[in-house]
């Protein structure tokens, strides 16, 4: 991922208020972009401007030590924290495959819906999460490829735990790329032919 315009790739992934957390811990905050301004607001409700200069300062100094810890940025920016959550966030956007998985991933069920939002023309894999810890069950039925849009597998209705899409028996892996995704599946359940829902039916690799 190329770092050297940062500030407006933040304007962009942000031009809607998207909640995000800190890394170390996970303190929720609000980051949005208005009129070409950056503003985070914090989970006591102050808002305050991230500006374009810290942000430069914030990546030249990523690029010389690729820290992750918001400490080592003390000296250029105060607001290292909101910055590297705001990029892991796009990283995650821009990424070919990603998972959603509850035991895996803080806050996968909100991280999911955003993605379904970013991505409408993406794909969907459905799986248990037993899949990839139990060699003994078969994940024929269990496994399915759907469209992103695909209200079958993001019907919330029908379901009553908390997190019924990423946080129950089932996880979900994203790709934009359905060809990909599909060999994903193969890999982790080894099955020789995945079940696509019929929202596929017009969609080809």
């Amino acid at each position: 991922m190329a770092y050297k315009d940062f500030y407006h790739l933040l304007l962009e992934s942000f031009s809607q208020p998207v909640e995000l957390f800190t890394g170390s811990r996970n303190v929720p905050f609000t980051l949005y972009a208005e009129e070409t301004k950056l503003f985070v607001r914090n989970g006591k409700d102050n808002i305050s401007r991230i500006d374009p200069k810290e942000v430069a300062a914030f990546v030249e100094r990523f690029e010389e030590s690729e820290s992750l810890l918001a400490k080592d940025y003390q000296d250029v920016t105060f607001k290292a924290s909101y910055l590297l959550a705001a990029m892991k966030y796009i990283t995650g956007q821009h990424a070919s495959i990603v998972r959603f998985h509850s035991e895996e991933l803080y806050n996968s069920e909100a991280q999911y819906k955003d993605w379904l939002n970013s991505n409408p023309e993406g794909y969907v894999l459905n799986l248990l999460k037993r899949s990839e810890v139990s060699r003994g069950m078969d994940p024929t039925n269990s496994t399915c490829l759907h469209s992103a849009s695909c209200s079958s597998v993001n019907n919330e209705r029908s379901y009553s735990h908390s997190e019924p899409f990423t946080g129950n028996d089932y996880f979900k892996i994203c790709s934009v790329n359905l060809g990909e995704l599909e060999q994903v599946a193969f890999k982790i359940t080894k099955l020789g032919i995945v079940k696509k829902h019929s929202c596929l039916k017009d969609k080809v690799r």
